[in-house]
């Protein structure tokens, strides 16, 4: 229970709808001024675009799937929350934003540093969750369960920092030109960016679990859709308006640099700090495999002649309503590839 559901206590669905509602505008609002506010302070000591996108504006707007996954921990007390919304946060920011992009503003440039370095890198991410999870496998008495112990998220981790290295290595030689800010003004906005988002995020969670609740759906499934969606929203609006005023490269990019803090160091830190978690390994291998050969899709499609049609940005969009109703098959009872029993193995 979050300390919003708490303090309210029992309410009807429909306050909890214009809880989350709220939550959502709220949300949105501080992060989209925690990424203002990052990239003024980024162009005040002259950070090169490339750093910015893939790394800083990266961390900015992922803020909204770090709060859900502390949340999620330390309040809520379980893993499940926080991992559903980082998981369906990646589809949807694999498949609609560059699809969204592609469609709105027309076809989408990529470059070989997107395609070779950002996009392979997060398929290394991917792989290298599967490898943690099947050692987890390893460590228990049955197939359905994978313990993940903060060692292993401290190893993903590393991971990131590869990443990083390999980001700021290219760029270290590049500098953008040093535009001068009121620093303390911008640091306001940034902090209190974080307060608002923190906020935005309790409500929207409330509003999961209620729902889940409601439909006696596993809170997974709920997070997995609906609140990923709610989380990753803004960060649609921000790269369809980058489309729009021509930098579609950098809408790309800040997709797979996302998905990658999200998967390598967001989803570790909920591990370190719930101290190991157990993760339902039936439950999360079909969604990662459907992950990894999605990505590995848009990145075909983004080789190929370094850009990504109108037509390509389509049928990406159209996979994303396979997913969905994929998940609403599950939580149906429809399909049994995630199955309830499995579902809800996936404990803090």
């Amino acid at each position: 229970m979050t300390l919003v559901q708490e303090f309210l206590g029992e309410q009807s669905l429909v306050l909890w709808l214009a809880l989350g509602t709220v939550g959502f505008l709220l949300t949105w609002q501080g992060a989209d001024t925690v990424e203002a506010a990052t990239s003024k302070i980024s162009d005040h000591y002259g950070v090169s675009q490339a750093i910015q996108g893939g790394i800083i504006a990266a961390i900015a707007t992922s803020f909204p799937e770090l709060a859900i996954t502390v949340i999620s921990v330390l309040v809520l007390g379980e893993f499940g929350v926080g991992a559903g919304a980082l998981i369906g946060t990646a589809v949807f920011n694999i498949l609609v934003i560059p699809g969204a992009v592609a469609v709105l503003t027309g076809d989408t440039p990529t470059t070989r540093g997107i395609v070779y370095r950002d996009a392979i890198f997060y398929l290394v991410a991917v792989l290298g969750f599967f490898g943690v999870i099947a050692l987890g496998v390893l460590g228990t008495e049955g197939t359905e369960a994978a313990k993940i112990t903060p060692q292993m998220g401290v190893g993903l981790l590393v991971l990131y920092a590869a990443y990083v290295v390999l980001i700021v290595g290219g760029q270290k030689d590049s500098q953008g030109d040093q535009q001068q800010t009121n620093l303390p003004r911008q640091t306001g906005l940034f902090v209190g960016g974080l307060v608002v988002v923190l906020v935005g995020v309790e409500f929207m969670i409330g509003m999961t679990i209620e729902i889940s609740d409601a439909l006696d759906a596993p809170p997974f499934l709920m997070s997995v859709t609906v609140l990923s969606i709610l989380s990753s929203f803004p960060d649609l609006l921000v790269g369809v308006e980058m489309g729009e005023r021509g930098d579609q490269r950098a809408a790309v990019a800040n997709v797979f640099g996302t998905n990658t803090f999200n998967l390598v160091m967001v989803l570790p830190i909920g591990v370190i700090l719930a101290g190991g978690v157990s993760i339902g390994f039936l439950t999360a291998v079909p969604l990662l495999l459907f992950l990894f050969y999605t990505t590995l899709f848009v990145v075909v499609l983004g080789a190929t002649d370094f850009e990504l049609t109108r037509l390509e940005g389509y049928v990406l969009l159209a996979m994303y309503l396979l997913f969905l109703l994929w998940m609403v098959s599950e939580a149906l009872g429809y399909t049994s590839a995630l199955t309830d029993e499995t579902l809800r193995t996936i404990l803090g």
